[in-house]
């Protein structure tokens, strides 16, 4: 465990390294997912190379779909968009300005009137950074598009030779720890395959109604900031939060009003997706305190940014479960 630990912290360090190892790790987590598809259609006496023939087939159309009628509009979103930033860098700025005049009338002390100052002004510059960010990183994604297409060979292999990698990996331990390692692996994969592929198909959820409702209320680019809002989902609590950032600033920009109503929906799809789609699709897979995912996610969010928040449930899940069956172990010495 300490020489994982100390794997992982070397290819984090070390950011080429980890571009190149992204496919694999894209893989690993595809297979992951489409495995219970495989085993389904295995039990139905289908090969498992067919199986997965036809599992590729499927995508294959709903990339070309997606490709088709899907992409052109988000790149014309995505690319409008950033024509406009500017634009809304500046209305951003001179819709804080407007907010330091209109305080200042109030007859606030000086020391109170600076902190004021000083934090609207850091607003509005984290703010404009956020949105250039978020604009660099998702053309930096397709600059990688040929590193990516490994992705389809390599989820083929992992999905094929499964038993063969099990196999290998049990061979790595001693044979007393092989019975106590798979039953760990059953325990993880119980609760981090329920959790995984809720919060996926909660998130798909979430961004197709917040896509409906930008449509029908006439907001800027609802492609592209329902797909903020489905990733960010992924990330509890915060999360709803931070994807409604983007759409509620364009929206304010464009018309104070529309703000509102855009706010309005977004309570609204968090209600259908809090009281209705997640205790039917994910139930109580995480079992942790709110109060200990909030720490949880406070910390990965610091130490290692929007990825550490995506993947510190799925993390915290699995570090519980190892904690769970090494305690007895433990308590042996």
């Amino acid at each position: 465990m300490a020489a994982l630990l100390f794997l992982i912290w070397v290819i984090y360090q070390r950011q080429s390294l980890l571009m190149v190892l992204t496919p694999f790790l894209i893989s690993i987590v595809l297979a992951y997912l489409l495995l219970p598809l495989v085993r389904a259609m295995e039990r139905r006496r289908i090969s498992r190379i067919a199986a997965i023939v036809v599992i590729y087939l499927i995508f294959a159309i709903i990339v070309l779909l997606l490709c088709v009628r899907v992409m052109p509009l988000f790149l014309g979103d995505l690319q409008e968009l950033a024509l406009q930033l500017p634009g809304y860098a500046s209305q951003l700025q001179e819709l804080l300005t407007h907010l330091q005049e209109d305080y200042r009338r109030f007859n606030l002390p000086g020391y109170v009137r600076d902190l004021i100052d000083n934090n609207i002004q850091g607003l509005g510059n984290l703010l404009t950074a956020e949105l250039e960010r978020s604009y660099n990183f998702l053309i930096g994604l397709f600059g990688r598009v040929l590193l990516l297409l490994l992705v389809p060979i390599l989820t083929f292999y992992f999905l094929r030779d499964e038993a063969i990698l099990k196999e290998k990996l049990l061979a790595l331990f001693p044979g007393r720890a092989r019975r106590r390692l798979v039953a760990l692996a059953v325990d993880i994969d119980t609760a981090l395959g329920a959790f995984i592929r809720g919060a996926l198909l909660v998130s798909l959820a979430v961004g197709l109604m917040t896509y409906i409702g930008l449509l029908i209320l006439g907001v800027k680019y609802p492609l592209v900031l329902s797909i903020i809002a489905g990733i960010t989902n992924l990330i509890p609590y915060i999360g709803p939060i931070i994807g409604a950032v983007p759409a509620l600033l364009i929206a304010l920009l464009e018309e104070p009003l529309l703000s509102l109503k855009v706010l309005i929906l977004i309570v609204v799809v968090q209600q259908v997706e809090s009281q209705l789609i997640t205790p039917y699709v994910i139930g109580r897979s995480a079992r942790m305190h709110p109060l200990a995912i909030i720490l949880i996610l406070l910390l990965a969010g610091k130490l290692f940014g929007i990825t550490g928040l995506i993947l510190a449930i799925p993390a915290a899940i699995v570090v519980r479960i190892l904690v769970k069956h090494l305690l007895p172990v433990v308590k042996k010495w």
